[in-house]
């Protein structure tokens, strides 16, 4: 999918969140829309396949270590389709470094600071447009 036109948009930035620890997700999602972003989560790799295809974002954050689907076979898969650029977290860095060179722009350790997660967001968004 050719995600150049919602990178076009004047909305507010979209970015899907993938993260399997429904508590964190709350608390990142809340905070990350108190910076001003609209946030949709899905907590496997799976279901954020599937939200992404629906929502089309911006912008995907993505775990790392989760279930069914995991963060770098996502990241694959989005690489493979064009999709929305993606930023990686994870609490195991050795992983990070896998992020990113399957694709990722941006890979962070947990825990992230949300303040800084929505500049990285806007960054990557930013250079997204500026590349089209």
């Amino acid at each position: 999918m050719d995600y150049s036109l919602a990178l076009m948009r004047a909305e507010k930035l979209r970015l899907v969140l993938v993260e399997d620890d429904v508590d964190l997700a709350l608390v990142t999602q809340a905070a990350l829309e108190l910076e001003g972003l609209e946030v949709d989560v899905a907590h496997d790799g799976r279901a954020g396949l599937t939200l992404i295809d629906r929502v089309h974002p911006d912008v995907v954050v993505t775990d790392l270590i989760m279930p069914i689907v995991d963060g770098l076979q996502l990241i694959r898969q989005l690489m493979a389709r064009q999709g929305p650029p993606v930023i990686a977290i994870s609490a195991v860095g050795s992983r990070l470094h896998a992020a990113r060179e399957l694709g990722a722009v941006e890979a962070l350790v947990k825990p992230v600071d949300p303040g800084e997660l929505a500049a990285c967001a806007r960054k990557v968004f930013r250079n997204a447009v500026a590349a089209h």
